[in-house]
């Protein structure tokens, strides 16, 4: 049915319901009777966007609108953009909408409506006679709401929040206005979560999250569609999360979570975890061409995309391809190459299911700048941007299938499965201590990792009374396995010296969880769970030496962990203009440690290192319009164990505790322009202080991150965005430290009907600042031998000598760092083909 609202220069505005089609299945004797939908009572109308109108455009908003019990509007995002200002106006309208709530067994409950807010040009009318009075405006009739499309999967009850910290997702409207070079940069939408750039080129990233510094990914879980990115047992770093092959621009939102609260999240997220997730389809097929760098410094970087994104009858298919090059600011260009191709294929099966395949391919091969001391470069022997070994590098490659279900099998129950199989290489040429081990070749290795890995997930999701009590249940469980061989060379230019470490890892998991969420009243809400996972670790050493005895280093081991969770919601304010929760919660998690030192005959480590958190906290919107959320938490670690992938080891630490506080803002200051302010501090120690001090080494203590977002109905767009890092100790006596910094960067655009134009500029002032930094003790080529006395002054201010037990020269510790990038510029304008 249609309802016809006229606007207020005669542009008719069409809001379109389509009624929902329901499975035709005999429904057992004991069913749940059918919740019925809700009714649109009020709809104010939307105003047409004024370049559109402009340019005769019509266009379709697909709308999910998140009710509560009393018909008022919660939430709202796009499902389906269409852009040219469609979307801001179509959201700005269904804010205001007020509905009769849906209802089961005549009770007002919660629901999630799609639909699709439809734009159209009226038809030219006829001038009538000047003496003939306008003719009436008929107010629309009630207008009741179900599914918009075949696709009904999603469940009538819309799910709520458990945490203050951690928000559901966040869309792609909200990161398309910053500036986007990888998916790297699509992460800082997480509030707290700060990623900052590891030696250059296809190396992953360094994450920062309640007073982690994570690495590569040991204490962050990260993953795409469900798929995991980190990479276990990995041969440069536990954890190892590399986004490199994934195209932003497929990414249509952000889901978020922080703390171990959570049942459905299991390895790595310890503190928190991000999924991000893929579109099924574009709104155009496109051809883009982007580039761009840093004036005077290194070299240009260009990126070519095409998306192809066929609208059919019954089908939705998609492909997407890039191809690029990045050589960054340094003065041995990175020749960063790259293809990235990315493709998939969804439809609906019946009217209550969904289901997609698809398949992605990656390989990238770079020339790393490396971390370079500081000492060096403040003594003007050594540019900021150039590197101790320009033979650093590496390449990398990550190819993959996968396919989801989804199935609604009634209006309170829901099915989610996915699989993957994937196969994944790495070889990473790093040098950290420069010429310390080996004064003739140097300390170059290299690491190599090949494996393939294979898993899945499944879920049942189902709602039901126990008299005025709602209970909310959901089961699943999970599985990976991995087969990896994984190596360390001692190298030179990138030629083999010697082989150190060669071991064949046979890794496999399964989880399984359980959650119960209870409404007991409209103010109040309890969440429980847990979840049990188990272990396998295999290692076969291929440099062990027979006879080894209690020093084996090849081995068979299992572990298990039970992890409990739980959480309390109460909402003491629920009006109009008003709505506050506040929430208190208690979880377990862990991380997973490396095979070869779980399995290890001498010092074995702990396989799951287990987390305990504590969080209590407050979220509120108020006016429509401000969405404030504040969090205090504390998490525990019971050993700060990892394994030292650069040196083929592994280290166990004592336990250590965090405490933080979290705020983020999010205001609305008009319908197209925004404002955001996420602050973090956090306090990381050691429980026990062994007389050297009781930092955790590069636990950030302070982050900040703020901005304006403009998102203008004319199709201009911009975005401010600053990002910093206070100081941080790189050392646990904090002798040295890891510097902080605030960085600026920029966004402008503007979407045609028929193009495309952003520009980014990251670093708008230029600041210089160091970016991943590391306290390292190294001996670089123009210092002493180890075989002598280090003379007074070697090391120089803020670095520390280190000696041998007879007193010669081992080294100065120092910050070895990667630069961050100065001034960059980059332009894509992209072409619309349909």
């Amino acid at each position: 049915m249609k309802s016809v609202v006229r606007g207020l220069f005669g542009i008719a505005l069409v809001l379109t319901v389509q009624a929902a089609r329901a499975q035709e299945v005999s429904p057992p004797s004991d069913a749940v009777e059918a919740p019925s939908p809700p009714v649109l009572r009020s709809q104010p109308q939307a105003t047409y966007p004024e370049a559109a109108l402009r340019e005769r455009r019509e266009g379709n908003v697909g709308l999910e609108i998140m009710v509560d019990e009393e018909g008022r509007v919660t939430d709202a995002r796009v499902t389906s953009a269409a852009g040219h200002g469609f979307d801001e106006a179509a959201l700005a309208a269904v804010r205001a909408f007020v509905f009769e709530p849906a209802r089961q067994t005549g009770k007002p409950i919660r629901s999630t409506v799609q639909f699709t807010y439809e734009f159209h040009l009226p038809a030219e009318p006829p001038s009538p006679p000047p003496s003939a009075p306008a003719p009436p405006i008929t107010p629309p009739g009630d207008v009741q709401v179900q599914q918009a499309k075949a696709d009904q999967s999603t469940l009538v009850l819309a799910q709520r929040p458990i945490s203050a910290a951690s928000a559901f997702s966040v869309r792609d409207r909200d990161f398309q206005l910053r500036p986007i070079a990888s998916v790297a940069d699509i992460l800082r939408v997480t509030p707290g979560l700060f990623v900052v750039q590891h030696a250059g080129g296809g190396k992953a990233n360094q994450y920062f999250l309640r007073g982690f510094d994570a690495d590569h990914g040991t204490d962050i879980a990260l993953s795409v569609d469900g798929i995991p990115v980190n990479m276990v047992s990995h041969g440069h770093g536990q954890g190892y999360a590399d986004t490199n092959f994934i195209v932003p621009e497929l990414i249509e939102r952000v889901e978020i979570t922080k703390g171990p609260y959570f049942a459905e999240q299991g390895d790595f997220s310890t503190a928190g975890s991000v999924n991000l997730i893929t579109r099924t389809e574009f709104q155009h097929s496109s051809l883009g061409f982007g580039a761009g760098g840093s004036p005077g410094r290194g070299g240009p970087a260009y990126r070519g995309l095409l998306i192809a994104s066929p609208k059919l009858e019954s089908i939705k298919p998609m492909f997407v391809a890039e191809v690029g090059r990045n050589n960054g600011p340094f003065q041995n260009p990175e020749q960063f190459d790259r293809y990235k191709v990315w493709t998939k294929v969804s439809l609906n099966p019946s009217p209550a299911s969904t289901f997609s395949v698809g398949a992605s391919s990656y390989a990238g091969n770079w020339f790393g700048s490396g971390q370079i001391a500081r000492r060096e470069v403040e003594a003007g022997r050594l540019d900021r941007f150039s590197t101790h070994d320009p033979s650093e590098g590496g390449n990398s490659a990550r190819h993959q299938l996968f396919a989801a279900y989804k199935l609604r099998p009634s209006p309170r129950s829901e099915i989610q499965a996915m699989a993957y199989l994937a196969q994944y290489r790495l070889d990473i040429i790093s040098n950290f201590t420069v010429n310390l081990n080996d004064p003739d070749n140097g300390d170059q290795i290299t690491q190599k990792d090949r494996r393939v890995f294979a898993g899945g997930k499944v879920s049942y999701r189902i709602v039901h009374d126990a008299g005025p009590v709602r209970l909310d249940t959901t089961m699943g469980a999970n599985m990976r396995t991995d087969s990896a061989r994984v190596s360390l060379d001692r190298t030179r230019q990138r030629e083999l010296l010697a082989p150190v470490v060669d071991s064949q890892i046979n890794q496999t998991t399964i989880g399984a969880f359980a959650k119960e969420e209870v409404t007991l009243t409209k103010w109040l809400r309890a969440v429980g769970g847990a979840r049990a996972d188990f272990f396998s670790f295999a290692v076969d050493d291929k440099r062990e030496q027979p006879g080894s005895g209690a020093g084996a280093t090849s081995g068979v081991k299992g572990a298990s962990q039970l992890s409990p969770k739980g959480a309390v919601i109460v909402t003491p304010v629920d009006k109009e203009n008003v709505h506050v929760e506040v929430y208190g919660n208690y979880g377990h998690g862990f991380h997973s440690n490396d095979a070869r030192g779980v399995v290890r005959g001498r010092d074995p480590v702990t396989p799951l290192t287990r987390a305990t958190g504590y969080e209590t906290g407050s979220r509120a919107r108020l006016f429509n319009r401000l969405d404030i959320a504040a969090a205090a938490w504390r998490l525990d670690l019971e050993s700060e164990t990892v394994w030292l992938g650069d040196e083929g080891t592994t280290e166990s630490s004592d336990a250590t505790r965090r405490f933080g506080v979290e705020l983020e803002t999010r205001l609305a200051i008009t319908s197209w322009l925004s404002a955001d302010v996420d602050l973090t501090a956090t306090k990381s120690a050691f429980v026990l202080n062994r007389g050297n001090g009781d930092s955790v080494a590069l636990a950030p203590r302070y982050t900040w991150a703020g901005g304006l977002s403009a998102r203008h109905p004319s199709g201009l767009r911009g975005g401010f965005r600053l990002y910093g890092v206070g100081d941080r100790p790189a050392t646990q006596d904090d002798f040295i430290v890891a510097e902080g910094f605030t960085v600026v960067d920029l966004h402008f655009g503007y979407q045609h009907r028929r193009f495309d134009v952003g520009l980014d500029i990251e670093n708008l002032f230029d600041q210089t600042y160091k970016a991943a930094q590391f306290a390292t003790t190294s001996r670089l080529r123009s210092e002493p031998s180890t075989n002598s006395p280090a003379p007074p002054g070697t090391c120089g201010n803020g670095s520390r000598l280190a000696t041998s037990t007879n007193g010669n020269f081992a080294g100065c510790e120092d910050n070895h760092f990667t630069p961050g990038y100065p001034f960059t510029a980059r332009i894509m304008t992209t072409l619309y083909l349909d």
